[in-house]
């Protein structure tokens, strides 16, 4: 069996758009090995296309129960 470490996840990152943050979120997906990649991927691709955005959470797809885990601690850390 593969280590857990090695294993991609499907990530959303819900964040809401716009200089005024509009009242409409949007969700992003990636598969990354844990949420603060899936954070660094989304905040690179902001960056590239030079959207100012408010990240309102991360969640990462529990493959055996097919709902979302709320992993957005990772916000706290980032800054």
């Amino acid at each position: 069996m593969k280590d857990e470490k090695e294993r991609l996840y499907e990530f959303r990152v819900c964040y809401n758009e716009g200089s005024y943050h509009s009242a409409v979120n949007s969700y992003h997906y990636y598969q990354a090995y844990n949420a603060n990649d899936a954070l660094d991927f989304h905040c690179k691709m902001m960056e590239r296309r030079d959207i100012d955005c408010q990240i309102i959470s991360v969640e990462r797809k529990c493959p055996w129960r097919n709902r979302w885990i709320n992993e957005s601690q990772v916000l706290q850390n980032e800054g």
